[in-house]
Parts: C-alpha cells; structure tokens; sequence
C-alpha cells in the first residue's frame, strides 16, 4: 500500500472536553477505528483474524494535533502497517 489508509470520523458530542475539544484519549479509538477500518476495506475480518489466532498489534501511536476538533467537525484519520 503506497498511501497511508483513511477514514472519515465526525465528532460527536459526548466525546468533548468541558472546554469543547475533542477529548485527548479519543484519538485512539478514531485511531482504532481506522485500523479496523483498513482490515475490513483489505478483506480481513476480526473474527477471521481470531479464528487464526492472530492479530494486528500496535507497537506505536503518533498523533499530530493539527488544530482542535469540536463537536460535529469532520477529521480524516490515517493509518498505515508497516
């Protein structure tokens, strides 16, 4: 795969801060989200994957935040396995 997968999130309400923003440790479930995204587009099911006995570990997380996210805004979120 030569670009880094993507998936369209859009923030709901209950996943803000007091101050508004998108709470930090919503990130990874977008994050998540879009990895089990990028194996169901590939085919790949979880119950597949369990039936084998394997599965995708995440050995690192990076997140750039880039500017804040409020409820209703709508993110691309990127992954990519390596």
């Amino acid at each position: 795969m030569s670009e880094p997968f993507s998936v369209r999130v859009t923030v709901r309400g209950y996943e803000t801060d007091v101050q508004g923003h998108l709470n930090q440790a919503v990130y990874l479930n977008y994050a998540e989200h879009a990895r089990w995204s990028l194996l169901q587009a590939a085919g790949i099911s979880q119950s597949g994957l369990i039936a084998r006995g394997v599965g995708p570990v995440a050995l690192e997380t990076t997140i750039r935040y880039r500017r804040e996210l409020l409820a209703g805004d709508e993110a691309d979120v990127t992954c990519a396995f390596e």
